[in-house]
């Protein structure tokens, strides 16, 4: 008896790698390697590959390839911005969301132990970050405002258009993390909004280790990476041909795909949420209702969610109790936290994230192990000590 593939739903940890990735990586890591800078016909053939994909991000983000700064990925890039926005050394007064993912938290929480003024904005209880907390938090020497586009975790879209018009009303500038609202959302009004915005590859199936950073016309951002002065000054370091041609490869696709795409997986995510909410007692859903199409984070009444997952990936279904990047660690999320949940809801957590390849199947077969699963893990009464 044939096994039946693995129901993957969990592509806001990463998404596989589309065979257009795929095919347009193929030549350069099979054939003769040659460094973009090099003056030679070699080195300038990657130069000409380097540069299409760098106008193929441009094209995803509606800009100019000149503003388009590859780095080895969102945290990078996160980091670049967040550090970079201060200038060097940084100074002015600094203000993220308290939801922020780590890769903008943890250069914010820095900055702060090395005596820069920072300020973390709460979210609401739908992990939205309003724009009457960002006015409060924003003091006359704000220097950055961060703000990511759409929650990691539970999907919630944030006002990012109107939350930076207020930042630059105060003569901030304004960087939004785009990692996980790209494979779903029209970047064109952000990147115009935005001083500075962050990508990801993996996120819109395309090779992990590498992203890049938007970075306005006419600003001017201290390198977070110095060496060999590639990339215009702006980030040291030989570019990754491979890397980087399979990266503008996913951005076309995502250019070609994502709004028929969001349509299809936003009707395949509502059939699971409901069904899963009519089926299971103690169970609800979490986060806004303007949301990533793909984003069905639910919490179900005494039942730990890191147990949940991994009985669910016995059963074939790979899902996530949170943020990958968090998994392991034994303490709620700074976004579970701003949910404000019930104490029986707070440790079973599930975030079930789907992708452009999800099917119909795929989906049924999750509707019925979820259930079973939760039954399980309640009547087994295992939990994570936290």
């Amino acid at each position: 008896m044939k096994t039946p593939k693995n129901v993957y739903l969990d592509h806001n940890a990463s998404a596989p790698l589309c065979v257009e990735a795929i095919n347009a990586m193929q030549p350069w890591l099979t054939g003769p390697v040659s460094n973009p800078s090099s003056v030679h016909r070699s080195g300038q053939r990657s130069r000409a590959a380097v540069e299409q994909a760098r106008g193929q991000v441009a094209k995803l983000l509606g800009c100019q390839p000149s503003a388009v700064v590859f780095t080895s990925g969102g945290t990078e890039a996160n980091n670049m911005a967040i550090w970079g926005g201060l200038g060097w050394p940084p100074h002015g007064h600094l203000v993220v969301s308290a939801i922020e993912h780590p890769a903008v938290m943890e250069p914010a929480v820095a900055l702060r132990d090395l005596g820069v003024e920072v300020t973390f904005v709460p979210a609401d209880n739908q992990a939205v970050v309003s724009l009457e907390a960002v006015q409060a938090a924003i003091r006359p020497n704000a220097g950055l405002v961060s703000i990511m586009a759409a929650n990691n975790e539970v999907g919630s879209l944030q006002p990012i258009e109107k939350i930076a018009t207020i930042a630059h009303d105060s003569g901030a500038l304004f960087h939004t993390d785009a990692v996980q609202a790209a494979p779903w959302t029209d970047l064109r009004p952000l990147t115009t909004a935005s001083d500075l915005l962050s990508l990801s590859s993996h996120k819109i199936a395309g090779p992990m280790g590498i992203g890049a950073l938007y970075i306005r016309p006419g600003l001017d951002l201290p390198p977070f990476v110095r060496g060999g002065g590639q990339q215009g000054g702006r980030r040291g370091g030989t570019e990754a041909t491979a890397l980087i041609v399979g990266f503008g490869a996913a951005c076309a696709r995502t250019r070609a795909m994502r709004d028929e795409s969001g349509v299809r997986v936003a009707g395949l995510r509502d059939r699971l949420e409901t069904t899963l909410l009519d089926s299971i007692e103690g169970a609800r859903r979490n986060g806004s209702e303007s949301r990533l199409p793909n984003t069905c984070h639910m919490s179900f009444a005494h039942c730990d969610g890191n147990v949940l997952v991994a009985r669910l990936d016995l059963d074939g279904v790979s899902a996530s109790a949170g943020a990958a990047c968090a998994s392991g660690v034994a303490k709620t999320s700074p976004v579970i936290d701003a949910l404000s949940l019930p104490a029986k809801y707070s440790a079973g957590s599930l975030r079930l994230s789907l992708g452009y390849e999800t099917t119909e199947s795929d989906v049924v077969r999750a509707i019925h192990a979820i259930p079973h699963a939760v039954h399980a893990v309640r009547e087994s009464g295992l939990e994570v000590t936290r």
